[in-house]
């Protein structure tokens, strides 16, 4: 079926929705028994339903675009936690396809279905019952003497932290060539909208709408009392370098791009961050209002 719009009538805000749904392709991080149950029970429900579905392991490391998703692919189902969606999204960057996660762990902000309700959204999608909605993704590489290593891309946030364990780094930040400021800190976390929620939260930033696009800056265990998040417009690069505080020391620092693809940054190199060129897009059923997604999220912790 072509795209259409769903009017007021149907109970669905106004929006343009892609064709219906009969091509899955399910990622699991692994196949514990629950796991190999469920992903076997979709698998023969869908197609039962008339549906193609092929699945797929997660690779815990996978580089960008590593996973080949099969040719006429309308929907990504990951089965297991956020980390399993958020790593998804890094292993087929680029494919434009939308994710749906389902959720086998613990309570998480991404994952919008778990066991009970997946059937029902599998029937929604064959009936043209949902909505996409895009999610923006960061993009960071490291340049030294020796070139410049591959764009790696983050859902949730690239994180810089010191590879010497518990001890003070000092990082010099520059936003789009002009300096912003030098911290004295355990680290520095560069999230998405959406990843305000993860690791940013517990480093006491900001929560922001994950539809918008902008970009947190945030440090870890800063050593001062002036330091606190920016924000940041989309379009911003920022540059960040070490400033060795030890002529003794060879001080490093480790970079995560949503706690995997570890890189090393070392004196005289530079990480950049900047938004990825591409967007995640994530299949939405409920009507739920960002604001009341925080609302009980606040009520549950």
């Amino acid at each position: 079926a072509s795209a259409a719009t769903c009017g007021p009538s149907c109970g669905w805000p106004t929006r343009r929705w892609i064709s219906r749904v009969k091509h899955f392709f399910i990622i699991s991080r692994n196949e514990d028994e629950s796991r190999r149950e469920l992903i076997r029970r979709l698998t023969q429900y869908i197609q039962q339903k008339g549906g193609v579905c092929s699945c797929a392991h997660n690779p815990e490391d996978g580089r960008p675009g590593e996973i080949a998703v099969p040719e006429g692919t309308q929907c990504i189902l990951t089965v297991g936690g956020d980390g399993t969606l958020i790593r998804a999204a890094q292993n087929t960057f680029g494919s434009n396809i939308p994710l749906l996660g389902v959720n086998c762990g613990h309570l998480g902000y991404l994952c919008e279905l778990d066991r009970d309700n997946v059937f029902d959204a599998v029937d929604d999608l064959f009936a043209d019952r949902y909505q996409v909605e895009e999610r923006m993704m960061l993009s960071g590489s490291i340049a030294g003497p020796e070139g410049r290593s591959p764009e790696t891309q983050a859902l949730n946030d690239v994180v810089l932290s010191c590879s010497a364990g518990i001890q003070i780094i000092q990082l010099t930040v520059y936003v789009n060539g002009e300096h912003l400021y030098s911290y004295n800190c355990d680290g520095m976390i560069f999230s998405t909208p959406t990843g305000s929620t993860a690791y940013n939260l517990s480093a006491n930033g900001p929560i922001v709408n994950p539809k918008t696009n902008l970009i947190l800056l945030t440090p870890i265990n800063p050593h001062t009392l002036n330091s606190r998040s920016i924000v940041l417009d989309s379009s911003d690069e920022i540059v960040v370098e070490i400033t060795p505080r030890r002529k003794d020391i060879t001080e490093t620092a480790e970079v995560r791009f949503d706690g995997s693809h570890k890189m090393m940054l070392r004196p005289g190199e530079r990480l950049t961050v900047r938004k990825a060129k591409q967007k995640t897009r994530m299949i939405q059923f409920s009507n739920i209002s960002f604001l009341e997604r925080i609302r009980i999220r606040m009520r549950e912790n």
